[in-house]
């Protein structure tokens, strides 16, 4: 597999993770992706979406704010 196609697969893999945490909402799912969040160093989800180390960080924020560690 080559490493672009490696980040389609894994950037669909986060948009599905994200959809979940706003259990399918898509209107607010994708207002969170596009709105600037401090953590990610007020950059916006999508923003980091074109690359793996990118798409990783916002698999972890997703995965801190599901256990509750991030407000």
């Amino acid at each position: 597999m080559s490493e672009e196609q490696a980040v389609v697969e894994l950037r669909e893999q986060v948009y599905g993770e994200v959809l979940e945490l706003f259990e399918g909402d898509r209107a607010t799912a994708g207002l969170w992706l596009s709105s600037p969040i401090r953590v990610l160093g007020n950059q916006a989800p999508i923003t980091l979406m074109d690359t793996e180390a990118g798409l990783l960080k916002v698999r972890y924020l997703i995965k801190k704010w599901e256990e509750g560690a991030v407000s």
